[in-house]
């Protein structure tokens, strides 16, 4: 009977190592799997990302609905409301991050997280708000087909040297502008983040074309 339990006991044993083996044996095929396909994950998210980016360029061309909208924000969104108390918010300024200021052409809007016609009308769209300031590759899309003087209907003026200043709540910073180029709508590197911290001003070119394919670039690095 001893023998018999002994025998019973290690049938039960042998059943639990397979099934532990087999389960083992499934776990490292789904690893496998997972390392195969990990580079193809990636790109596909890679490329999701892009085609975003690549959206808020295209977004910039949708003058047509800048212009029905424009009216409605005349003269609403001052730079001083982003200064206001808490107590005071004004609901136009959700998503506000911060000042753009350019003294050379006489530009001095409030920074909203976001690139929809809702950001652009209201002012300058930040591209990809989980970035920051000061330390990353900021992209500040801005109309261009508006009336002169309005966002970034000048930013053509801007030449190398030339500065910029952006204020956030962390503080003040000063940048200098290091390069400006067109590239076209689809051409989303010129967010990549570099050594250095940059802010990237886009919009678009020629100016006062309807829908046009490419986009102006400039670029200006953090002052020392």
């Amino acid at each position: 009977m001893i023998r018999c339990g002994y025998r019973d006991f290690e049938s039960t044993s042998f059943e639990g190592g397979v099934e532990i083996r087999k389960w083992i044996g499934v776990l490292l095929i789904i690893c496998g799997l997972t390392i195969v396909s990990y580079p193809e994950i990636e790109k596909r998210i890679h490329h999701n990302d892009q085609q975003k980016l690549v959206e808020s360029f295209q977004q910039l061309g949708n003058t047509d609905e800048l212009e029905r909208l424009s009216t409605n924000y005349e003269d609403l969104i001052q730079v001083e409301e982003y200064s206001k108390s808490p107590d005071e918010e004004n609901p136009l300024m959700d998503g506000a991050r911060g000042i753009l200021s350019i003294d050379k052409i006489d530009l001095e809007m409030v920074v909203f997280e976001g690139t929809s016609v809702t950001e652009l009308t209201k002012g300058i769209g930040m591209i990809e708000p989980d970035k920051k300031f000061g330390v990353n590759n900021i992209g500040l899309a801005g109309h261009r087909a508006v009336a002169k003087g309005k966002q970034f209907n000048r930013l053509g003026e801007l030449a190398v040297d030339d500065e910029i200043q952006v204020i956030t709540e962390d503080g003040v910073l000063d940048f200098v502008i290091v390069d400006s180029f067109v590239v076209h709508q689809s051409d989303v590197s010129v967010l990549d983040d570099s050594a250095e911290p940059l802010i990237t001003l886009v919009t678009c070119t020629p100016l006062g074309s309807r829908n046009p394919p490419d986009r102006l670039i400039v670029q200006a690095k953090l002052k020392k």
